[in-house]
């Protein structure tokens, strides 16, 4: 997991927004970088090691037959 300072952050997030060629209005930028880091902070969740404990599967049992 890669720990970004807020500056770093709102750099990354500026270069970004160049390269895909978009402009965030000055009034929502305050609220875009901050979903931009809760974003961050999902990659990093999903890229990072799991076992099989942090998502038990879902089991269910039919009930034999004849038991209602």
């Amino acid at each position: 997991m890669i720990i970004l300072s807020p500056d770093e952050l709102a750099r990354e997030f500026d270069s970004s927004m160049t390269r895909a060629g978009l402009t965030v209005p000055p009034g929502r930028r305050a609220t875009v970088l901050a979903s931009y880091a809760d974003f961050r902070a999902q990659i990093d969740l999903l890229h990072g090691r799991q076992d099989h404990t942090g998502e038990p599967a879902h089991i269910f049992a039919l009930p034999p037959r004849g038991d209602a």
